[in-house]
């Protein structure tokens, strides 16, 4: 303002002196051209300046006085919000990262209930668009008589699952927390797997509970007998004989849980070493012919040293359940063919295959459930426990590895092991 006013001072002044020189006119003249000029200089310094805020305002245009404090204070502002705006931009960049980063979708609605951001994961669990949908009420969305009532009951901070929301039979848990007066949260976390181990943890607890009180019931129907009732010596000697196999029954069963509860709490890495597997199926066919005395023509076919990166004793153990079931599912004089072998793609396969009864196409899918039997009158006859190809599974998924059956009744049964490339290895050292 002190250069604008020092500028109409001179002008002034200048007039007035031309005036008692010259003439009233001249003077009047002066002054008025001198206004028009500083009026145009003004004028194109204002057009100059938007020009610059519209095309770039990284570099200062030439120029004097008070323009030139003009455009170095906006410069300033501008670079200073430019700063605040990168900073923001960061931000929001590292908050949107941890949002993604999290297991849990992040929905935002207002009090309508109509969408107004939500995170990639969100996304993905709800089927919604957030371009799409923006905007849209969520309840078209999220079609479920549960999530409707809990939504509109504005229950806060309080979580509900809802079920088979998708084609996918997908179980999603919600929560609703406040945002601010006119938004709320909606979180969202697939829970699909938990509950599904949830219902095969009460399944587990009730089959074993059964199998456990199956045998304990005999046991206990033999007790009350001979001590109630006077029995032979015969008689009393064909229920401790039959007691006996409840027992080991028994035994079996709760060395199978063991063994379960083991191979959850333990990492396959923490075991894992370099296993010259070959020599533990040469093992495997000298036990083999211990435990079945010729009933059956057993042949193994076993390609000398191939190692595997593996638990030694968890392999052995699977092995060695499916050759003792080939053994014990096999008619006598059955043929069992066991190979041990390394592919052209460079797998490693392991084969037990038999002539026995073979087993009808429907069940073969639930085999590997726990406690899945085909007969539970002849698993039960001959020991098993029903969690024999359970854990055989268990152990071959986690060593990266995949279980293949084949069967057809009277025809006999095929169990394949492949192992991929990368945990096999071939070398002319014997461990």
């Amino acid at each position: 303002m002190g250069k604008v006013f020092n500028f109409l001072t001179f002008v002034s002044l200048s007039s007035v002196l031309i005036s008692l020189l010259s003439s009233l006119e001249i003077g009047l003249i002066t002054c008025i051209l001198l206004l028009s000029l500083w009026i145009i200089y003004q004028s194109f310094q204002q057009v100059r300046l938007l020009q610059w805020l519209k095309n770039s305002y990284k570099t200062n245009p030439v120029t004097h006085g008070t323009w030139a404090s003009i455009y170095s204070s906006i410069n300033f502002l501008l670079r200073k919000n430019e700063s605040q705006k990168n900073r923001l931009n960061n931000k929001l960049m590292a908050f949107k990262r941890a949002t993604e980063a999290m297991e849990d979708g992040i929905l935002i609605i207002d009090n309508d209930n109509q969408i107004i951001a939500i995170t990639p994961r969100a996304e993905g669990y709800l089927g919604i668009n957030q371009k799409q949908d923006f905007g849209s009420n969520i309840l078209n969305h999220i079609r479920h008589p549960s999530f409707a009532e809990y939504l509109l009951s504005g229950s806060l901070n309080e979580t509900i699952i809802v079920e088979d929301l998708s084609l996918d039979k997908k179980a999603l848990e919600f929560k609703l927390i406040p945002f601010d007066s006119n938004q709320k949260i909606v979180l969202c976390r697939d829970v699909t797997k938990l509950r599904k181990l949830e219902i095969e943890k009460k399944d587990f607890v009730a089959s074993a509970s059964h199998e456990l009180k199956t045998p304990l019931t005999v046991i206990n129907g033999y007790l009350e007998t001979v001590t109630e009732m006077d029995v032979s010596k015969a008689e009393k000697k064909r229920m401790l004989v039959e007691m006996t196999v409840q027992t080991k029954l028994m035994t079996n069963l709760i060395d199978d849980l063991l063994l379960f509860s083991k191979l959850e709490k333990v990492k396959p890495s923490n075991d894992a070493e370099q296993v010259n597997v070959s020599l533990m199926v040469n093992e495997l066919s000298e036990l083999s012919n211990k435990i079945d005395k010729n009933n059956h023509l057993i042949k193994f076919d076993i390609e000398k040293n191939i190692f595997i990166t593996c638990c030694g004793e968890q392999l052995r153990s699977a092995f060695w359940n499916l050759i003792n079931n080939a053994i014990i599912y096999t008619k006598k004089g059955g043929k069992i063919t066991v190979r041990w072998l390394k592919t052209k793609e460079d797998e490693a396969v392991f084969e037990v295959r038999d002539d026995g009864p073979g087993i009808e196409a429907h069940h073969i899918d639930k085999l590997t459930d726990r406690f899945y039997r085909v007969d539970s009158a002849r698993s039960r006859e001959r020991g098993g426990t029903g969690l024999g190809l359970s854990i055989v599974n268990e152990i071959v998924q986690r060593h990266g590895a995949f279980l293949k059956i084949e069967s057809q009744p009277n025809v006999g049964s095929n169990f394949i092991i492949f192992f991929p490339s990368l945990t096999t290895d071939v070398s002319k050292k014997v461990k």
